[in-house]
């Protein structure tokens, strides 16, 4: 960087080589030097050698920038230079500090705005480092410091430091009046020689006070030393600022030092020169007894002008003082005295507390004539923009696109309060600036943002056969989420400064208009405000087709698509309408239609919405009578505000229709559909006859109580269970005709597989017992898929070395199955979920194993026998391997190959394909980038082996898996619910977090309990809940540490973890399309956070893109002696996951770039990212330090992140509920879209189910995003 600016700097000196020269006889050329008393002579010289030399222009500062361009079109070098050195000293030079911020802050804002702000750090060095050498000190104390200064602090010292400097360098005038006073009179002391007088020459604007000889005046100061600067004579001046003040500009004069009272009286008068012919005043109001003056004669002055006498004095004014003849002053006695280096105006500018220039003006001259204020030349105020600074004006934009999509506006609403029925609290907005034509998306949660623009680009790039250039937001953290997917696809992305909404203007005024337009809608007919998703989607359909005066008055619609809207269709919202209902009917005697309400336009469909509010089913029909001045909601009264607690950020969810979430519904333009459109379309709800009378109507409550009936909270109620349980012994499953089937079918099939064959009991071996298990097969709805039986061996009674020798179970690590499920969603792989059956019995044993018959079915024959095992059965110590080993030769000879990073991983290659298999000791999942060749693979392994093909993933190790479209949902609130009817907490209050902020949990706490395996179960079944939920990893590290010895204090603690998943059973982990594949990586530590053993916690997540796929929470095994080095370790942790991650990558042909890793400790950052040696980290294990290696070969990065926005902190101790919602939020851990729930309706009390009926319709109505509804 020197040496660039050195050459800079030599670049733009070389082409003055003469000014050089002059420089450098400069002296030679000026014949005098500068004394006290040749100022005159030497300023004569001195200009001559200025202009001839042509330095006027740099010393008088009006050097201009060179023209651009040279008469001949060519870039004008000179300009060049000037801009290039212009722009590389950022210096603070001749200017005042606050102009110096100004400047700095104008820089800073401008790199804001193109997407590269600059950290406060960095900014500061930059403003030091354009100090001049007068700031020094200042500059080496604030760089030596450790602690964070902020920016506005800096701004504060460095202000204060140059009221000091001025204070320093002022002029003697600036030092307290008696100071001043007693240095201005000569000394009578005779003990002190008397000193040759001395004086200096001031240019005088004005007629001032001179004598008419050249003589000094009368006034002197004593001889002062060579370094002094002279003390400026006021004579009768009242208030007369030096034009010489050190180099200070009045502007930036000090303020006044002191003020003394009753002054004396020679200070407001002047004395004659006896010497003297004439004497002149520069103004009147110094003089007593002034006379007009009604001669003719005139002054001469030095430049040769001639002055006007205006008044004379007569000298019997005057009066003998001290043996000199004094003038009075006219201006009478003043009792305070204030010697300032202020204009009369800053002073009474300063005194008024900083008014505005025309109310100072307006002030002094009504309450004070005798000041002349002019305000043209009171000096910029440093205290204004400190304390009054505003925004300035903003002027309209000329500027339009001339094309659709070359630009779009978009621009995040919300949240909406709780009291919504569509499962949204946000909307979405896309504003095309060619046409202002408006798209919306209704969304749960804002990181739906990006995959709601991604959706909405492939749509309009489709519909409208071009391709979006440039977007424009602001500073949101949802929209900075777009950088990698706008700069994957070469589209450009505009911010608006921080903290500056009036540049988003388009979009924030469309808001405006949108959220105006759709209280109007719901106000004139009194719409519940739960239903106002649909209130906002019928306001930007209306606004798109209505004419707008930006656009001459063409509409939207019409400028996107050269065709005029049609209004014939249109309807009054929310008016009574009765759809055509005769298909529905049962009978002949029903009703052909039912009273409703008209919720907008159905636009897939070419039909009206029509909301039934008696069954809160919506009917979307073409055939419908609307009455547009009946509004049935109107019958009650107002809608009030809502309640306070219905305000609240915890979503509500509501009986109603549902728009899906987080698929997007779309007011799109008036694209005309086909009407080849089934004339029925029928979502099922539960049913209720039409033909049983309806009972009559409740009498409704008029009391203003708020209670919960009419806030629409019920009670949940059961009105059908099924009680069906697991049998644990063979007599209680005999007694059931289901179970018996099972086990005959598993018996069955034993034989089938040859599974044993019955001998003699050996004297010498040892026999196995074996008893049945009962199982349960449930479907992804809850119901009953099947009834399970099966054998299993008692293998806890073998003995290792004799009845089996080695083990091996084929678990894939839980990260691995979620980094396939990420990457199938973001390709849009498929995948299957395979069940082979009976998979143990396809192993074969190598040791000699005996086993009593099963129970039940004893062979009459022989019934002393014992079965000699050929087959691998359940429970058997070696019965996993001996099934993975078959099964790994029939996947060997497919072409599989194992993965090295994770052995139940199997993957095969083609040479543009790829099949991936996860193996979970029985079950299978199958996925990869070619449908064919997953349907081949599963025909291969249906010869191997009996299996079943399950179909898509839904029911998985105890998970839900919901798909919809691109996203995929991952949840275990069946589990939990069972295990909250176990632990008999399904009737316990929800807690809103796992753990309590005020307590810290220590092995010496409460009661050990009597019975700890309660304890310890519960603990291990939670364990299993953490698959999907990294909510309450914590949480159960914490409960984990007392399994040895837990009390009652720790099973509260345990207790609560299962009140906060009682209270949110359907969260889950949620899996989107990323739109890269990046690592990253979050760690932080909680320092000595175990009062038992000091040993800290640390945790850390690891997302694939934009999905959670890696996360851990844990107790380091040693204590550690600072933050900073059980942060290190923590980093430590996270790299090895990320190497163990990449290498998993790279064998799927997935290479990635370095991941990040983002950590809140800079000391062990540092720590990782320097290979030094450190005194204090000595006692680190060397295994610890390969971090550093992968550093320095930048395989990864470590970068900073503020604690506020470490997402890994959940992982390290209790948060508030504020803090660990939005981290739970960001962790993707949601509830489910409403149209993934299915039957949940029955176990939440929050969700119900609505009906959706469907009919054709005439009118030509607009095709939005397709939306699909809750059934």
């Amino acid at each position: 960087m020197s040496s660039s600016t050195q050459s800079s700097e030599h670049q733009l000196s070389s082409p003055s080589t003469h000014n050089s020269a002059s420089l450098l006889s400069l002296n030679h050329a000026l014949p005098i030097k500068l004394d006290r008393n040749n100022y005159i002579l030497w300023k004569t010289h001195m200009e001559n050698v200025v202009y001839a030399n042509g330095f006027e222009e740099y010393i008088e500062g009006t050097k201009s920038c060179p023209p651009k361009e040279l008469p001949t079109g060519d870039i004008n070098p000179d300009f060049v230079q000037w801009r290039r050195f212009d722009r590389m000293t950022t210096k603070k030079g001749g200017d005042s500090m606050l102009d110096y911020i100004l400047k700095m802050k104008t820089i800073s804002d401008n790199l804001a705005a193109v997407g590269e702000p600059v950290k406060d750090r960095d900014h500061i060095l930059q403003l030091l480092g354009g100090l001049g050498p007068d700031y020094n000190s200042i500059v080496a104390s604030l760089t030596a410091r450790e602690d964070d200064l902020s920016l506005h602090s800096v701004h504060s010292i460095l202000l204060t430091h140059e009221q000091r400097l001025h204070l320093q360098h002022s002029s003697p005038t600036d030092l307290p009046f008696a100071s001043a006073h007693m240095a201005s009179v000569p000394s009578r002391q005779p003990s002190r020689p008397h000193q040759p007088r001395h004086y200096h020459h001031q240019s005088r604007p004005q007629h001032q006070v001179s004598s008419s000889s050249n003589r000094p005046p009368t006034r002197f100061h004593p001889q002062q030393p060579r370094n002094h600067h002279p003390i400026p004579s006021t004579h009768n001046k009242p208030h007369h600022l030096s034009t010489r003040n050190n180099g200070v500009p009045p502007a930036q004069a000090s303020f006044s030092h002191a003020m003394l009272a009753a002054a004396p009286d020679h200070q407001d008068s002047w004395f004659f020169d006896t010497g003297a012919t004439h004497h002149l005043s520069h103004s009147a109001q110094t003089l007593s007894c002034v006379q007009p003056y009604s001669g003719t004669d005139q002054v001469t002055i030095g430049d040769g002008n001639s002055l006007p006498i205006l008044h004379t004095v007569s000298p019997n004014s005057t009066r003998i003082m001290d043996g000199l003849y004094e003038f009075s002053s006219s201006s009478p006695p003043r009792a305070f005295v204030t010697t300032n280096s202020f204009s009369d105006g800053a002073i009474w500018y300063s005194r008024l507390g900083h008014p505005a220039a025309p109310i100072l003006s307006k002030a002094l001259a009504s309450c004070n004539p005798s000041v002349t204020l002019q305000i043209n030349k009171i000096a910029p105020c440093i205290i204004f923009p400190l304390a009054k600074s505003h925004s300035l004006p903003y002027s309209l934009s000329s500027s339009h696109a001339s094309h659709p999509l070359t630009l779009i506006h978009t621009d995040l609403w919300g949240p909406a309060p709780s009291i919504y029925i569509t499962g949204a609290r946000y909307f979405l907005i896309f504003i095309d600036d060619y046409s202002r034509h408006t798209w919306i998306y209704f969304l749960s949660t804002k990181d739906q943002t990006l995959h709601s623009f991604i959706t909405f680009r492939k749509m309009v790039e489709n519909q409208l056969h071009t391709t979006i250039k440039c977007i424009q937001s602001d500073n949101g953290g949802e929209f900075l989420a777009f950088k990698p997917y706008l700069e994957a696809h070469g589209i450009l992305h505009q911010f608006s400064c921080p903290h500056t909404p009036q540049q988003n203007r388009r979009v924030e005024r469309k808001i405006c208009h949108l959220v105006e337009t759709g209280l109007a809608l719901m106000a004139q007919s009194f719409l519940p405000s739960k239903y106002w998703t649909y209130a906002f989607q019928t306001a930007v359909y209306l606004i798109n087709l209505l004419p707008a005066k930006l656009l001459h008055f063409q509409s939207p619609i019409q400028a996107l698509f050269h065709k005029l809207p049609n209004y014939h269709h249109l309807r009054v919202f929310d008016c009574l309408c009765f759809p055509s209902l005769r298909p529905y009917t049962q009978h002949k005697l029903c009703y052909r239609s039912t009273a409703c309400v008209f919720l907008g336009y159905a636009l897939a469909y070419k039909g009206y919405l029509c909301l039934d509010v008696s069954t809160s089913r919506i009917y979307i029909s073409r055939n419908v009578i609307f009455h547009e001045s009946s509004f049935p909601f109107q019958s009650s009264s107002p809608p009030p505000s809502p309640p306070p607690h219905l305000l609240s950020s915890t979503p509500t969810l509501i009986n109603s229709p549902s728009l899906s979430a987080p698929s997007s519904l779309a007011v799109s333009s008036p694209i005309i559909t086909s009407d080849s459109i089934p004339p029925l379309i029928l979502v099922p709800f539960a049913t209720s006859s039409p033909a049983a009378p309806s009972p009559p109507p409740l009498p409704l409550n008029t009391h203003p109580m708020v209670t919960r009936a009419k806030s629409g909270i019920h009670k949940k109620r059961s009105f059908i269970v099924q009680h069906t349980t697991e049998p644990r012994t063979y007599s209680q499953a005999s007694k059931n005709d289901s179970w018996v089937q099972a086990m005959n079918r598993e018996y069955q099939a034993l034989l089938r597989n040859n599974a044993w064959s019955l001998v003699p009991p050996p004297s010498s071996a040892h026999i196995v017992g074996c008893r049945w298990i009962y199982k349960l097969k449930y479907r992804p709805d809850g119901s009953i898929d099947r009834h399970k039986a099966r054998l299993v061996a008692q293998g806890f009674t073998q003995t290792p070395g004799i009845d089996y020798f080695d083990t091996f179970s084929p678990v894939v690590k839980p990260c691995t199955i979620r980094l396939i499920l990420a990457l199938a969603v973001s390709f849009q792989w498929p995948v299957h979920q395979l069940d082979v059956e009976n998979a143990f019995l396809n192993g074969d044993l190598e040791e000699e194993v005996f086993m009593t018959q099963p129970q039940g079915f004893f062979n009459p024959t022989y019934p002393t026998y014992v079965c000699k095992l050929h087959k691998a059965l359940y429970g058997l110590k070696q019965a996993p391997r001996a099934w993975f080993q078959k099964l790994w030769i029939a996947l060997l000879d497919y072409g599989f190959q194992s993965s090295r990073a994770d052995t139940s991983l199997f993957i095969f290659h083609t040479a543009s394909d790829i099949l991936i298999l996860l193996v979970y000791v029985d079950d299978i999942l199958v996925t990869g980038s070619s449908p064919t060749l997953v349907s081949h693979f599963i025909s291969y392994l249906s010869a191997k082996f009996a299996l079943r093909d399950l179909g898509p993933l839904s029911y998985f190790l105890g998970i839900q898996a919901h798909q919809l479209g691109s996203v995929l949902h991952l949840t275990q609130h069946k589990y939990i619910a069972d295990l909250l009817k176990h632990t008999q907490m399904e009737t316990s209050k929800p807690a809103p977090i796992p753990g309590r902020l005020d307590r810290t949990f220590s092995q010496s706490d409460g009661v050990s309990l009597s019975d700890p395996s309660e304890y310890r179960r519960t603990v291990g079944a939670l364990q299993y809940v953490t698959l999907t939920r990294p909510d309450i990893a914590f949480a159960m590290n914490k409960a984990c540490q007392f399994m040895a010895k837990p009390s009652d204090v720790h099973w509260m603690a345990v207790k609560r973890i299962l009140r906060y998943l009682k209270g949110t059973i359907h969260l889950g982990l949620h899996f989107q399309p990323a739109a890269s594949m990046e690592l990253q990586g979050y760690s932080d530590a909680d320092w000595a956070s175990c009062p038992d053993d000091r040993r800290s916690t640390s945790g850390y997540c690891v997302f694939l893109g934009s999905n959670l796929i890696s996360w851990s929470s844990s107790k380091q095994p040693i204590v550690s002696k600072s933050s900073a080095e059980s942060e290190y370790r923590g980093l430590v942790s996270l790299t090895a996951e990320l190497v163990w991650i990449q290498s998993l990558l790279q064998e799927l042909c997935l290479p990635t770039s370095p991941p990040i890793l983002w950590c809140d400790n800079q000391s062990a950052a540092h720590l990782a990212a320097n290979p030094v040696f450190h005194s204090r980290s000595k006692h680190i294990e060397l295994d610890l330090h390969f971090i550093r290696e992968k550093v320095l070969r930048q395989e990864l990065q470590i970068c900073y992140v503020p604690s506020g926005d470490q997402l890994a902190d959940i992982f390290t101790k209790h948060l508030p509920i504020t803090q660990f919602c939005n981290l739970r939020s960001k962790l993707t851990v949601t509830y489910p879209p409403l149209s993934l729930r299915g039957d949940d309706n029955q176990t939440d009390s929050t969700l119900t189910a609505s009906h959706i009926v469907v009919t054709k319709q005439p009118c030509n109505l607009s095709k939005p995003t397709l939306t699909n509804h809750l059934t």
